[in-house]
């Protein structure tokens, strides 16, 4: 087994086992209430991401790879054609809630638990310990990836046939058009595995990731950091989950 086939086997298990979480094995029978609890102590979590796309983007050392991240966090604030600036992907997150059910006071004055602020805070300090770390670039752009673009993929993909019940995913039928989830849902998942391009529907931001890491993995010592990256952001979005259920709920 190559280097990248070892990095995209290990991929693919971590997100099947975040699939498998007992919050989304039992989501069918989630309250609506409980459900809104969950989006919006996650919504805390993409509060985030700026952040941390801007700490990345500070402690590259590669031109080209600062350049595809500073593209993609971008994209969080979109203009029109005439470059006017348009809602927020944090304003367009705020819309999705409220057509699922939550009022703005519950989204505004909803408290961050522990465990979220837990997670955030560790999220950040991971990404202190990339830089000091060998092969810095390839370790920031690991776990901005799999952190911030697949597992934020898989997550929306678990959740969304709940969401679905009040949003869709275009104009037509019925309940409102979904401006954020489903978008991110389908822009940042794993669209193929590392070392492959597919370009239906367009490279998504996982993918644009990914044509960095090629050139990186060259070694035993950068498959090792690799997976370790990849191991501490499934551990992270673990955690995260892990305080809406039971510890009967486990297998």
């Amino acid at each position: 087994m190559t280097m990248l086939e070892r990095l995209n086997a290990h991929e693919r298990q971590l997100i099947q086992r975040l699939r498998g979480h007992p919050l989304f094995q039992r989501l069918p029978a989630l309250g609506w209430e409980e459900l809104l609890a969950v989006l919006i102590q996650r919504r805390f979590l993409s509060l985030s991401i700026v952040n941390i796309y801007e700490f990345v983007i500070d402690g590259l050392h590669s031109e080209a790879i600062r350049a595809t991240v500073r593209s993609i966090l971008h994209e969080e604030y979109p203009r029109n054609t005439r470059g006017v600036p348009l809602a927020s992907h944090r304003e367009l997150l705020f819309r999705d809630l409220l057509h699922l059910g939550a009022s703005r006071e519950q989204i505004l004055l909803s408290e961050e638990s522990v465990t979220t602020a837990l997670v955030r805070r560790q999220s950040m300090e991971q990404l202190q310990t990339c830089l000091h770390l060998t092969q810095s670039d390839l370790s920031l752009v690991c776990f901005l990836r799999f952190w911030a673009e697949v597992l934020v993929a898989v997550e929306y993909e678990s959740l969304w046939p709940r969401l679905s019940e009040r949003l869709n995913q275009g104009a037509a039928g019925g309940g409102a058009r979904s401006e954020f989830f489903y978008y991110h849902m389908m822009h940042d998942r794993r669209q193929a595995d590392i070392g492959e391009v597919e370009l239906l529907g367009g490279l998504t931001h996982a993918q644009e990731l990914a044509g960095h890491l090629v050139g990186l993995i060259d070694n035993e010592d950068a498959v090792h950091s690799a997976l370790e990256q990849i191991d501490r952001a499934w551990k992270l979005k673990d955690h995260f989950y892990n305080q809406f259920v039971q510890r009967a709920d486990y297998p």
